[in-house]
């Protein structure tokens, strides 16, 4: 408690301690001296103390020399410090080996830390530097000898994929034509076959057919490939019949019948389609390729897809072979990686079924913009595509977003951190909101404020918060709204006030250029709109109302449902609800539910069903039992 003497220094007390506890082992001597026992157990608990304070400080200046020194000087530190600061030590060299990105760096690292838990993610990241430095060039030169020199390495399904990319940008039939030859085996092969085909055979007349074949005799799948290329270029969509689904044409004609509980788009040719309880795959022409069924299955992308055989799931190619080991749990494809699960552990692929992560983690989220949660002995850390992890130290995190920011949890309070580790805000709330537009939502004791991604507070928190409130209610990305006591103001992010308190009851933002407001009148508020000097445009009349979208709004006026312009001009009135379906079509509801255009014009009447399986393609199915298809 003194710092008038040399224990008084952490360094110089652990010196005095190990020379204390040699000492004593050399001539094991217990004595009582100034009212303390003095023997082993009592110099080690000493240690203790002073090891736990060196770590402390440790932890709050890392870096390499200061890892080195502890480990060299605190040896008597229990097993779990030693490895604590050991892990800690390897995680700046292997960040430090990232930051140089350079495999000769990363093998020295390999060749010094044998044991180090970076080794599994060190060699990864060796084979990706040696594929990255010997294909810089990008060239179909550079990718050959890459797969010439390291025809096992973890990267080889990329140098096979960027090789065959470039044959197919350039068109290069030489090309493709080494490739299905050379790499009988890498999973763009049939795809390779396939395009050197379509390059080939141009008018589909006998002779060219015929000249292919003896070009190509070694051509797989001659009949059926053959079948499936004229397939591709018939267009099917998924329709549904009351609790069945098929597909139909371009034409809105059934093809595939809806005999299915449900059924994918297509993927490279297939969709994953369920029957009784039964998962499997069809084509174009209602046929099973595979003829096999699963319990359950994801589509094909990249020329392989997961499936579910019994209580293992599986990897299989487009010929239906099982390519992978069995996995316990397999997730969808998700930013070019499988999350999985193999025993009580999870770790990740890539989108070749080639592996990115060992599995090594109690929990392992989707991967989004190159990063994903993982949970090891109940705390959240985060790990990259990359070979980059962060430990472990959180109650929680979200994704990382386009800015590269994810939101933590910890002693139940929220902060941010960027994906390099730094911490943008330290975890001082009670909740953060991600906004559009790089903002974020910070709430302390039931007030709120707003946060840009660049670190810089945007407005104080002293705005009244809404919990039932979505993070868009607050903001649009460009423009922030103020809650005080009821009322409610708009200014831009540099706090200039566009509509001030009191002024309005309800504002929104603004949209194409007209912004929706409630203001009170003599009986009750109403709603209208300002432009953008805030000039009243259309006046405060409506019971309800909607942003303008795409020119035209859905309004409220004594219990009847409108469609105006931007002048406030009627297009359309009705007694039934309008709802927007797309960008120009509206669904009027009723017992004979209508679609309109949005220049009021009544495109069907009768409706029974709508879907939409492309976001420009609406199909519309009518009580008569036709099919329509409307193109947005």
């Amino acid at each position: 408690s003194r710092n008038d003497n040399p224990f008084f220094n952490t360094d110089s007390a652990g010196k005095y301690v190990l020379l204390s506890y040699n000492c004593f082992v050399a001539a094991p001597r217990i004595a009582k001296i100034a009212g303390f026992l003095v023997d082993a157990p009592s110099i080690l608990k000493l240690s203790d103390s002073i090891v736990a304070m060196k770590l402390k400080r440790l932890k709050k200046e890392i870096s390499l020399s200061h890892c080195d020194f502890f480990l060299r000087n605190y040896y008597l530190a229990d097993k779990q410090t030693k490895s604590d600061v050991v892990y800690l030590r390897d995680e700046l060299e292997f960040n430090l080996v990232l930051t140089i990105n350079r495999s000769d760096t990363t093998e020295v690292f390999l060749l010094t830390h044998p044991q180090s838990e970076f080794l599994a993610e060190a060699r990864l990241l060796k084979n990706r530097q040696l594929y990255d430095e010997i294909t810089v060039d990008n060239t179909s030169a550079g990718y050959k000898r890459f797969l010439q020199r390291y025809p096992h390495s973890a990267m080889a399904n990329s140098a096979y994929e960027t090789l065959f990319q470039i044959y197919r940008q350039h068109s290069d039939t030489k090309g493709l034509r080494e490739f299905v030859v050379s790499y009988p085996e890498a999973p763009q092969t049939l795809e390779a076959w396939k395009l050197l085909f379509s390059l080939s055979v141009r008018s589909f007349s006998s002779a060219e057919l015929t000249k292919f074949l003896e070009d190509y005799p070694d051509f797989p799948l001659k009949n059926s490939i053959l079948r499936e290329l004229v397939l591709n270029n018939l267009m099917l969509f998924p329709y549904h019949d009351n609790d069945l689904s098929g597909f139909i044409n371009a034409r809105g004609i059934p093809i595939i019948k809806a005999e299915y509980d449900s059924v994918s788009n297509f993927y490279e040719g297939l969709s994953v389609v369920s029957k009784n309880d039964s998962v499997f795959y069809i084509n174009k022409e209602n046929e099973n390729p595979f003829q096999r069924t699963y319990s359950d299955a994801y589509v094909f992308k990249h020329g392989i897809a997961a499936v579910k055989q019994g209580n293992s799931w599986y990897f299989i190619n487009r010929q239906g072979q099982l390519i992978s080991k069995a996995y316990d749990e397999v997730n969808d494809l998700s930013d070019g990686a499988y999350v999985l699960r193999l025993g009580n552990k999870y770790g990740a692929l890539d989108q070749f079924g080639q592996n990115l992560i060992d599995p090594r983690f109690y929990k392992l989220g989707d991967f989004k913009n190159g990063y994903a949660y993982y949970v090891d002995d109940g705390k959240y850390g985060f790990i990259s595509k990359r070979g980059y992890q962060h430990r472990a130290e959180f109650e929680w995190i979200s994704d990382f977003e386009r800015e590269n920011i994810a939101v933590f949890k910890q002693n139940n309070k929220y902060g941010l951190i960027l994906s390099s580790g730094q911490r943008l805000l330290e975890p001082r709330y009670d909740q953060i909101l991600r906004a559009r537009g790089g903002i974020f939502i910070l709430v302390s004791n039931s007030s709120y404020g707003f946060f840009s991604s660049e670190g810089c507070l945007l407005s104080p928190i002293v705005y009244d918060f809404e919990k039932d409130k979505q993070a868009d209610y607050y903001t649009d990305g460009n423009l922030l709204k103020l809650l005080r006591k009821s009322e409610q103001s708009l200014v831009d992010k540099n706090g200039k006030v566009i509509l001030p308190f009191g002024a309005y009851i309800e504002i929104n933002f603004f949209s194409e250029g007209l912004v929706l407001t409630k203001k009170a009148g003599k009986r009750d508020a109403r709603y209208g709109y300002l432009d953008a000097h805030l000039n009243q445009v259309i006046p405060f009349k409506y019971d309800a109302a909607q942003n303008f979208s795409d020119s035209v709004a859905v309004v409220t006026l004594k219990g009847k449902f409108a469609l105006i312009d931007m002048t406030g001009a009627e297009i359309f009135v009705s007694e039934q609800q309008i709802d927007k379906l797309s960008r120009h079509y509206y669904r009027v509801n009723g017992e004979d539910g209508q679609i309109i255009d949005r220049q009021g014009k009544v495109i069907f009447v009768g409706l029974h069903a709508i879907s939409r399986p492309e976001p420009s393609l609406l199909i519309i199915q009518l009580n008569t039992g036709e099919i329509k298809l409307l193109y947005d």
